[in-house]
C-alpha cells in the first residue's frame, strides 16, 4: 500500500519554471482585452485569428501554470496515476475548438473578405496592437529557454514551443495588418486582411489537429509505443533467470508518465527477502532505462500445476 507524500516546498529551479509562465501568462491577459476590442471594432480577420488562438492557447497556458504548482508542492499524491488525463483532456477540448475557430475565421474570408480601419486613429491602434501582440508572444521565450537549459519539465517545454510557433504565426499578422491599415486602396486592405486571416486559421487548424492528436492516445489509454515496450522487455531480458515465469504486462501512458505493471511468478519455496531483491533491482532498472516510468512489479507464488503457460515466451511484445 502506497503513502501518500506530503506537501512539499518548491526549489530554486521550481519556482523559476512557475515564475516563466506565469510571466507569459499576465503578458497575454494584458493583451486581451485591448486587443480583442480592437480587432472587433476594426473588423480585422488577421487580428481576429490571433485573437481567437491566443484566448484558447491562453486557457492551455493557465492550466499549465497551476498543474505545474501543484507538482511542485505535492498537491496531486490522492490521484496516484498523476494528472494526466485531465491535462490532455483539456488540451483535446482546446483543439477541438481551435479547429472550429479556424473554419470560422477562413469562411468569413472566402465568404466577406477581411475588415479595414474606418480611420487613421483606429489604422494605427491595429498596428500598435498586431507590433505588441507579437512583443508579447516573443518576450516569454527567453525566460522560458533560460528555465528550460537548466532542466525544465515537459510543460516548460511544451510552453516555449508554443511561444516558438505563436510569435512565427504572429509576424505575417503584423504584415498583413500593416498593409490593410496603410493601403490606399480598399480592395488591397481587404484582400491583405484576409490572407492574413487565412494565415492565421492554417495555423489554428495545424495546432488544432496536434493537439488532437498528442490527446487522444492518452485519454485511451493506448499501450507505450513500440520503443519503449523494447525498454520494458529489456529489463526482463536481464533478469531472466532470476524470476520463475512472467504472468503479465500492463503498460499505458498518462500525460508524461509511462505506467507499466508487471506480474511476475516465482517458487512458493523462495524467501520473501530474495523476491523482494529481485523486484527492487528490476524497478531500478526500469526506471535507468525509462526515466519517467511509473513501474508496479506485483510478485505471485508460481508452481508447476497452476496451469500458467511457460516463460519461454513471456518476451513478446
Amino acid at each position: 500500500m502506497s503513502t501518500a507524500p506530503q506537501p512539499r516546498t518548491p526549489t530554486f529551479q521550481e519556482r523559476r519554471e512557475e515564475r516563466a509562465i506565469l510571466i507569459a501568462v499576465l503578458l497575454d491577459l494584458s493583451l486581451a482585452v485591448p486587443y480583442g476590442t480592437a480587432a472587433l471594432i476594426i473588423g480585422s480577420l488577421s487580428m481576429l485569428s490571433d485573437l481567437l488562438r491566443g484566448v484558447l492557447l491562453l486557457v492551455v497556458a493557465i492550466v499549465s501554470w497551476q498543474t505545474l504548482r501543484n507538482l511542485h508542492r505535492g498537491r496531486v499524491a490522492a490521484y496516484e496515476y498523476g494528472i494526466g488525463k485531465l491535462e490532455r483532456g483539456i488540451g483535446l477540448m482546446v483543439g477541438v475548438l481551435l479547429i472550429f475557430a479556424a473554419g470560422f475565421i477562413a469562411y468569413q474570408a472566402v465568404t466577406r473578405g477581411g475588415g479595414e480601419p474606418q480611420t487613421d486613429f483606429w489604422a494605427w491602434v491595429a498596428i500598435v496592437m498586431v507590433v505588441y501582440n507579437f512583443i508579447v508572444n516573443a518576450g516569454p521565450i527567453i525566460p522560458l529557454w533560460q528555465a528550460n537549459r537548466a532542466g525544465g519539465s515537459m510543460i516548460v517545454q511544451a510552453q516555449l514551443r508554443a511561444h516558438i510557433a505563436k510569435a512565427v504565426a504572429s509576424f505575417p499578422v503584423v504584415v498583413c495588418v500593416i498593409i490593410d491599415s496603410l493601403a490606399h486602396d480598399p480592395v488591397v486592405a481587404r484582400t491583405a486582411d484576409s490572407i492574413g486571416g487565412l494565415v492565421g486559421a492554417a495555423f489554428m487548424t495545424f495546432v488544432g489537429v496536434s493537439m488532437v492528436r498528442a490527446s487522444l492516445p492518452d485519454l485511451l489509454d493506448r499501450a507505450l509505443s513500440e520503443p519503449v515496450q523494447l525498454k520494458v522487455n529489456r529489463t526482463l531480458a536481464a533478469f531472466f533467470h532470476e524470476y520463475d515465469a512472467l504472468l503479465g504486462i500492463r503498460t499505458r501512458r498518462s500525460g508524461n508518465i509511462a505506467h507499466v505493471e508487471i506480474t511476475v511468478g516465482f517458487d512458493p519455496t523462495r524467501s520473501m527477502a530474495d523476491v523482494s531483491d529481485v523486484l527492487a533491482r528490476m524497478e531500478k532498472h526500469m526506471e535507468t532505462e525509462i526515466p519517467d516510468v511509473d513501474a508496479v512489479l506485483i510478485a505471485r507464488a508460481h508452481g508447476a500445476d497452476s496451469g500458467i503457460a511457460p516463460r519461454a515466451g513471456a518476451f513478446t511484445a
